[in-house]
Parts: C-alpha cells; sequence; structure tokens
C-alpha cells in the first residue's frame, strides 16, 4: 500500500512538473515555443496564445482586469497578419477587422455596446485611415459617407436621412471644407446652399423655404458674415 501511495505521488508530481514545462517555454536559441501566457501583478490572466520559433501562431485572447474576454485574434503567415475582434464588457462585440505587420489593415467595421448594430465603417493601409468611411443610424442605415486620404479627411461628404434621402453634400479638401455645400429637406428640396473656401463659409450662401421660396442671403467673407438680406 504504502508503494502504492510513493506511485501515485510521483505520478502526480510529474504530472504537475510536465504541465509546467509546457507553459512559458523557450527553446535552446531563447525562442518562445508552445503555450504562453501573461499574469499582470495581481495574477489576472492578460493574455494568452501559442507561439512558434518566437512568432505568435493561432488564436490569442486577451482579458480585461476582471477576467472578462476582450480581444480574440487569429494569427498567421509568421506574425505578420492577425484576423481581430474586439469586445465590450458586457460581451457584445466592440469591433471587427485585421492587423498586417501589427497596423489596422483593410475594412474594420465598429458597433455598438447596448445592441451590437454596426455604428461605422472605415478602410486602412498601414494603420492609417484611407478611402470612404461610413456611419450608420441605431436603427439601420445609412447616415454619413466621407473619404479620407492619407489620414487626412479629403473627398465627396454626403449625409442622409433615416429613409435614405440626401440630407447634405459638400466636400472635404486637405482635412478642410471645400467648394459647393448644400442642404436638403426630406421632400428633396435645397435648404441651403453655398461655397467653402478652405475651411471657412465664402461668398453668396442663400436659404430656402420648405416650399422651396427663397427665405434668406447671407454674405460671408473669410468665414465672416459681412451682409444678411431676409
Amino acid at each position: 500500500m504504502f508503494r502504492i501511495s510513493i506511485v501515485i505521488l510521483f505520478v502526480i508530481s510529474f504530472a504537475h512538473l510536465a504541465a509546467q514545462d509546457t507553459v512559458n517555454i523557450k527553446d535552446g536559441k531563447g525562442r518562445r515555443q508552445g503555450y504562453w501566457r501573461k499574469l499582470d501583478s495581481a495574477g489576472h490572466k492578460v493574455y494568452e496564445g501559442r507561439f512558434k520559433d518566437g512568432l505568435p501562431d493561432g488564436e490569442f485572447r486577451y482579458y480585461y482586469p476582471d477576467g472578462k474576454l476582450k480581444t480574440v485574434s487569429m494569427v498567421s503567415n509568421q506574425g505578420k497578419r492577425a484576423v481581430t475582434t474586439s469586445y465590450f464588457r458586457n460581451g457584445r462585440k466592440m469591433a471587427a477587422g485585421n492587423y498586417l505587420n501589427e497596423k489596422k489593415d483593410s475594412t474594420w467595421q465598429f458597433f455598438s455596446e447596448s445592441n451590437s448594430t454596426i455604428v461605422s465603417e472605415e478602410s486602412y493601409q498601414a494603420g492609417i485611415i484611407v478611402g470612404q468611411s461610413k456611419v450608420f443610424y441605431p436603427e439601420g442605415g445609412l447616415s454619413e459617407s466621407h473619404y479620407y486620404k492619407n489620414g487626412i479627411r479629403d473627398g465627396l461628404w454626403e449625409q442622409y436621412y433615416l429613409d435614405g434621402k440626401l440630407k447634405l453634400r459638400g466636400a472635404f479638401k486637405a482635412g478642410e471644407k471645400q467648394g459647393a455645400f448644400k442642404t436638403y429637406y426630406n421632400s428633396g428640396r435645397t435648404m441651403m446652399e453655398g461655397q467653402y473656401s478652405q475651411g471657412h463659409q465664402d461668398g453668396e450662401w442663400i436659404f430656402y423655404n420648405e416650399k422651396g421660396a427663397l427665405s434668406k442671403k447671407e454674405i460671408y467673407e473669410n468665414g465672416k458674415l459681412v451682409k444678411a438680406e431676409e
């Protein structure tokens, strides 16, 4: 009986050591291999995942300090690419997209904490926002569309009513409002129109009532109102 107990104790001790040996191991070249996890100073898990020859490989999970899941990344291509989904503390999806060389890449979507509906959609290259960006109504449907060039607002800018009708049309150039600007009533009639120059209202701005009749004119110079006509 004593000898059996010794054997059982040995097996348990060996299993415990073997389990320890499978966590946070480096090979003879100092490269991380297999399952790794990181704990904070309080002993809470920060992340867990697997490495191959010192590079992340496969699924990685990151956690909030309270232990709730924060992010899941599927890493591939020798650690260069990661398909990532992040979560709010309530478990609902926060954001989803790709990383390339640890920088945001291609299309990213962002979601509402309250009901998981999509809030916005953006495109990235090497971590810089580019191309079309979209904002959505909580009920669904496109609210706003605008464009970026090298991380700066540049190009067509449009807003929409909940039913999809055009609400506003303008443009940005190098981060500033530029050129023709026009807003619309839900009926499709023009509400207001004018010009922007380097981010400032400039020249004649005309306002209309819902029946299409002229209601007011304003004259601007470098963003300053210089004359108004009722």
